[in-house]
């Protein structure tokens, strides 16, 4: 498994939410490296999430917790797909600090959390074959925090709807979403159009840069050919 995925900037996240939020973000990188299923990143996180959210999680066990979501999301989801994860593999993505008695006991943990039923409904369950047309909006949703709350059902409605222009007769939950969705989106936006137009001015400099510097060479240049002219 490719598990060359540093996690920089990650001590320094003081918050635990912030940090729930950074692994689950690392997680979807572990699995579009890996090229593993949608759905794998989909049961990684939520596993991720409902230890958060029944206040399993510490600033201490918080990446046991991730990796091991991860573990039992990729046995349970890619039976058939040559890339497998061992107890090592978690080793190592854990940098050492935990080892393979750590894992399985949290393994042991989750499942008992989850009632050992590891088919917990997706997003994905609930689109279907239309999963693959809205794939930016699903993981949109499930890689930020302020939309784990939701069921995936209501976030799978919001994100129709959202994608196919909302209707009148929408239920006030999917609104809801549907309005935090176009909030998220605008403020990307902005933050893109803030970085874009950074990004021109920073060529227009570079730009003057280059002609001053071509100016000074001419000049350098002319002056040169006066002088063995001379």
């Amino acid at each position: 498994m490719n598990g060359n995925f540093i996690l920089e900037s990650f001590d320094q996240v003081e918050n635990l939410v912030l940090k729930v939020e950074t692994l689950t973000q690392w997680i979807y990188r572990l699995c579009e490296s890996n090229n593993l299923s949608l759905k794998t990143t989909e049961l990684a996180a939520q596993l991720f999430q409902k230890c958060f959210s029944k206040k399993c999680c510490n600033l201490d066990n918080i990446l046991l917790i991730a990796i091991t979501s991860l573990f039992i999301s990729i046995k349970y989801n890619e039976c058939s797909n040559l890339t497998k994860i061992n107890l090592q593999d978690c080793i190592l993505l854990g940098n050492g600090s935990y080892s393979e008695k750590d894992f399985l006991e949290m393994e042991l943990k989750i499942l008992n959390l989850i009632n050992f039923d590891v088919n917990l409904p997706t997003i994905s369950d609930f689109l279907q074959e239309e999963t693959l047309k809205y794939v930016d909006l699903v993981l949109f949703v499930t890689l930020d925090s302020e939309f784990w709350s939701f069921s995936k059902k209501d976030l799978s409605q919001a994100i129709l709807a959202f994608a196919n222009n909302p209707k009148k007769d929408q239920n006030e939950i999917t609104t809801n979403i549907i309005n935090l969705i176009q909030t998220k989106v605008n403020m990307l936006t902005v933050i893109g159009n803030d970085q874009k137009a950074n990004l021109k001015q920073k060529r227009k400099r570079i730009q003057k840069q280059k002609l001053r510097i071509k100016k000074r060479n001419q000049r350098g240049f002319n002056q040169n050919k006066l002088d063995v002219q001379i």
